[in-house]
């Protein structure tokens, strides 16, 4: 292999086994408590991250706020629940179903393992974007140790069968590279 060779080695992340499946049962049980009939949808973990940049008379301001969501999805029926957690999975909000009637766009950008569901025009949010790459042993924020490539193809899948059903409606879709 050249030092600009395309073919990259798979990395995975350093992160403890048991701690992972711990942590997968815990957000499981958040879920089922949270939604109707939990044990139909697939589940994994993902976060958002938002900035905010103020100009201030003597010092400029960056803000950036981290979000972490257990994300619910079922075929079936195209329904997709985000739950906002914690960082260590103890509190939880309440179910926010995305508006799939009102998403008019799936894209996906494999760099940052991102994955949008953009809404329609006059929506009252641009759309949902989330980060569905897992954590390891060394993150810094959010939940530790869930390493969820299963789910994250999963997920994907259930994303290009969505984007199929857009198509089929005749709306033009960015392209999507996996």
């Amino acid at each position: 292999m050249g030092l600009f060779s395309k073919n990259k080695k798979e990395v995975i992340p350093e992160y403890d086994k048991a701690d992972c499946e711990v942590k997968k049962k815990r957000m499981r049980e958040i879920f089922n408590k949270s939604v109707p009939d939990g044990d139909t949808y697939e589940i994994l973990y993902a976060d958002m991250t938002s900035s905010k940049f103020e100009r201030g008379f003597v010092l400029d301001t960056n803000t950036t706020s981290f979000y972490y969501y257990i994300v619910g999805f079922r075929k079936s029926d195209f329904d997709v629940v985000l739950i906002q957690v914690d960082s260590n999975l103890g509190d939880f909000m309440e179910p926010y179903h995305i508006e799939m009637n009102k998403v008019i766009n799936v894209s996906y950008n494999p760099k940052y393992n991102q994955l949008c569901f953009r809404y329609e025009k006059n929506f009252e949010s641009f759309g949902e974007i989330l980060n569905i790459n897992g954590t390891s042993s060394k993150t810094l924020y959010g939940p530790k140790n869930i390493y969820q490539p299963d789910e994250i193809e999963k997920f994907l899948d259930f994303a290009e069968d969505f984007r199929a059903s857009l198509e089929e409606k005749g709306f033009k879709l960015e392209k999507w590279k996996r």
